[in-house]
């Protein structure tokens, strides 16, 4: 059944009658995804991990991804905030889907946290409890890897919680990704290796490990490092001074609106790559800049359903190392190495305006 304001959009011919299909079965998954799985993984829980035992019998479990809603907003994109708040849920890891396999890699989990990034970054409490549930689900799931999604696994260093085998910390696989696109759009722009001048916003726990890797490949990258405060992130001193000279932005803010009041520091036909989530929306870019998504993908891998905010074939970075990871059994190597490991699986960068 049609809203007003959908009725309102197909009559004028602004919204195809399919557009209109789509986003349902889309509310229908979110629903699903906010009330059903969270209560799903409560009322049966020892059901559903003795059923996982089970299939573990006939079916190879490579790996498990764990991700989190990153603020109050996006809670209800995982677990209704109400549920989030009973001690049933709090801290408490629920199945949410599946990631099917490919021709070289095993199927995985995917757990939602119903926890936002500030409870994690407050609450060391609430990070080793998470860890502990986690690890006792690889016992019963005995998978090879386990990816922390985002800023978890710096958040568990800071807390002096060190994840060890088989927790990956995501850096490998996340720079794995941005540096894939990268390759991309500078293959498509025709531009050559230490010819343009890149800028990183963001060089901490990830951007750090990304300067040091487009460094050994050539490229002429600077980095900035940005400081969190209550009005938003913030550059440092000579940042936007940097912004100004940048051909190609790296963006690593925790969310693409970290960013907004930095674009216009911009040069016009800057190319910006955008590793946040939730990414830069469209009406926020400005004309004739180009702006590309950090996305990943390899054959016959999927969510199932997809995850908020990514289409069901883009694999996260973290996803990405558990993947190379369970598939090679190897938790050692240089970048460059595991760069090499995972072109040889088959992963390769989608070009995502």
């Amino acid at each position: 059944m049609l809203t007003k304001q959908n009725y309102l959009e197909v009559a004028s011919g602004r919204l195809p009658i399919e557009e209109v299909e789509k986003r349902k079965k889309i509310n229908l998954v979110g629903f699903v995804r906010m009330w059903g799985f969270p209560i799903i993984s409560v009322v049966f829980k020892w059901p559903l991990w003795l059923a996982i035992i089970l299939v573990r019998l006939f079916i190879k479990l490579d790996y498990i991804f764990t991700v989190y809603p990153g603020s109050e907003s996006d809670l209800r994109g995982y677990c209704h905030p109400w549920l989030a708040k009973t001690r049933f849920i709090h801290s408490k890891p629920n199945l949410v889907g599946f990631i099917s396999k490919g021709k070289k890699v095993g199927p995985g989990l995917v757990l939602a946290i119903p926890n936002i990034m500030r409870e994690f970054r407050e609450e060391k409490e609430t990070c080793l409890e998470v860890i502990k549930r986690l690890s006792f689900l690889k016992k019963i799931s005995r998978v090879k890897a386990i990816a922390l999604a985002g800023q978890l696994p710096s958040v568990c260093f800071k807390h002096k919680i060190f994840l060890n085998k088989p927790f990956v910390w995501g850096n490998k696989g996340t720079t794995f990704c941005i540096t894939e696109t990268l390759s991309e759009v500078m293959k498509k722009r025709k531009l050559e290796v230490g010819h343009v001048k890149i800028v990183i916003v963001g060089v901490g726990y990830v951007g750090e490990i990304l300067f040091n890797a487009l460094k050994e490949y050539g490229h002429d990258v600077t980095g900035v490092d940005i400081e969190h405060r209550k009005e938003g992130v913030v550059l440092s001193k000579d940042g936007g001074a940097l912004l100004r000279t940048a051909d190609i932005v790296i963006v690593l803010t925790p969310k693409g609106s970290d960013f907004l009041p930095y674009l216009k520091s911009l040069k016009r036909d800057a190319i910006i790559i955008d590793d946040t989530h939730p990414k830069i929306k469209e009406e926020d870019q400005p004309q004739g800049m180009s702006f590309y998504k950090v996305a990943v993908g390899i054959d016959g891998v999927k969510f199932f359903p997809r995850i908020p905010g990514y289409n069901a074939n883009w694999l996260p970075g973290c996803t990405v190392e558990a993947i190379v990871f369970s598939a090679i059994n190897d938790f050692n190597g240089s970048q460059t190495e595991f760069n090499k490991k995972a072109k040889d699986l088959g992963f390769f960068a989608h070009l995502v305006k």
